[in-house]
Parts: structure tokens; sequence; C-alpha cells
């Protein structure tokens, strides 16, 4: 049993200092890879998270990798709650030879776990979850799973299950060191930069990292998004863009694309933004998109 383990079951809380994960080295420029994300289709697929999908969707996840290669996308991220109700490891390697025979990379898998769940059977069961999906992932032949952190609303209520969910993350990361999977954890369930920052430093793993995505932070100004997304950088294993964002009262403002993929481009981040469309009829505007990205990156 590892220290962390250890701690995570005594209950006793889990200090930060010695175990801090150091931002990222990266050396030479920016390498911007783009990348589309499977959840931009969301209304359209046959199945959602193992049961048939509202409104009579009958889109698969194989036809999604032929829509990126068909409108030269060079890599998708499989979002995983499209897959049918039993995912077999022949169906994970079809998709993966499918996606090799038409030149789409997968960048990654995305899951929609819980670590911010009471201690005990619950979180053990997403724990046990996102390391089957690790495997999954490698299955797929995919190096990144982006896994949520929990909300923040539930840390709120008892502090000390953020402790639990830093030690559920160590566990997933070390599980996937094994495998060949870096582990992002993303900015969800309206985390602050300040919540995210600890998670961070926190997990002592170099396949740890933060799955970052930029309108995820509900902030009321541009400039505190700028500011959030500029300290998420150092840690970034994966960028996720959006066209949108939300303000802490709920209405949605254009994001300044331009503006974001600077940001990035200044970090000298190495790896895959992926476009995750969530507005209307993606079928007409997914592709606008692409090319507006594909001049900034």
């Amino acid at each position: 049993m590892n220290r962390r383990r250890f701690l995570y079951g005594s209950g006793l809380s889990i200090p930060t200092a010695g175990l801090a994960r150091q931002p990222i080295p990266r050396t030479g420029q920016a390498n911007l890879q783009l990348s589309l994300a499977a959840y931009s289709f969301r209304p359209l697929y046959k199945w959602m998270k193992g049961r048939p999908n509202k409104g009579n969707g009958a889109m698969t996840l194989t036809q999604f990798v032929d829509y990126c290669a068909e409108h030269q996308i060079p890599a998708a991220e499989i979002t995983t709650y499209f897959f049918e109700p039993e995912v077999t490891t022949e169906s994970l390697l079809n998709l993966r030879l499918h996606a090799q025979n038409r030149g789409v990379a997968l960048s990654g898998t995305a899951i929609g776990n819980k670590f911010s769940v009471e201690r005990g059977p619950a979180l053990d069961k997403e724990i046990a979850h996102s390391k089957s999906w690790i495997d999954k992932t490698a299955t797929l032949g995919a190096s990144h799973i982006r896994v949520f952190p929990g909300v923040a609303k539930d840390f709120a209520q008892e502090s000390k299950r953020i402790d639990s969910a830093i030690a559920a993350l160590q566990e997933c990361a070390d599980f996937a060191s094994k495998r060949g999977v870096v582990v992002g954890v993303e900015n969800h369930g309206n985390m602050s930069i300040d919540h995210m920052l600890k998670i961070l430093e926190s997990v002592d793993s170099q396949w740890f990292g933060m799955n970052l995505d930029t309108s995820n932070y509900i902030v009321q100004s541009d400039e505190e998004l700028y500011d959030a997304i500029t300290r998420s950088l150092p840690y970034a294993v994966n960028v996720q863009v959006k066209i949108k964002r939300k303000r802490p009262d709920g209405s949605k403002v254009d994001v300044d694309l331009a503006k974001v993929i600077q940001l990035i481009k200044d970090s000298e981040y190495q790896g895959y933004v992926v476009l995750e469309y969530e507005e209307e009829d993606p079928h007409k505007h997914i592709p606008q998109i692409i090319n507006e990205l594909n001049q900034l990156v």
C-alpha cells in the first residue's frame, strides 16, 4: 500500500509539501495539433451512456471518425458516452483499426466520473470505472484520458472530500502509468483555478496533468478567464476549446478564439487542441470553426 492510499483509507488529510506536481517541462516552440471531440455531436448518437439517446439518433463513433477524415481533421477525441452498451475489446480494436485506415489519430478518450462522492463504496465504484476506461483507452491506442475531479459544491459541503478526490486521482495516475496513458483532470463542475491548482500540485505523477477546458472557468470578465487559462497551461496535457463560455449568471458569451489560441502558443504548449462544440447544428457550424482553428494553430 502506497503512502497516498494509506492516507485515503485512514481519513487523514494529504499534505502537498514534497508531493507537488511540477509544471510540465517544455523545450522548443509551441506545437498545436487539432482534434475534434465526439461530444460535439452529442444529440445525434444512437447511444448515450449505455441507453438509447433521446431524439432517436443513429450516429456511431465509427461515423464520427469518418466525419473527421472527410473534413481533414487529423485527430478525434472519443467521448465514451456514445459507445454501445457492451464495450468489448473487439469493438475497441475495430474502432482503432478504422481510425488507422482513415488516417485519423485518436487523441484521447473522455469519461464522466465523479470523485467528489462520499468516501466508501460510491468512490470505489468511480475509481474502478475510471481504471476500466484507462485500460480501454490503452486498447484504443490513445495516450490520454479526460477525467473529472468532481463538483465544487460537494467539496464545499465536506472539505475532506477534496483529499479523497486527490487520492483517487493519484491511484488512477499510478494505474495509468503502467498502461501508457496520461490522466488529464478537467476544470469541470464549477471548479476555480485555485481548486484546480490544489489538485494539480497534490498528485505526484508524471502521467498526470490538466485537461484544460478553456471555457470552463465560470468567471465574469474575459480578463479573469485569461488569467485562469494562463495559470493552468503549465500543467496542461490536453486542451479543449469552445466558441462560447458561461458567466456566473448563466448567460453565454462569445469566446475570442484568436486570443485563447495565442495564450496557448505563448505558454509553449505542445499537444492537442480539441474543439468541443456545444451549440446548435454541428454539421453546419463545425466546418467553419475548424477552418478558423486551422488558420490560428
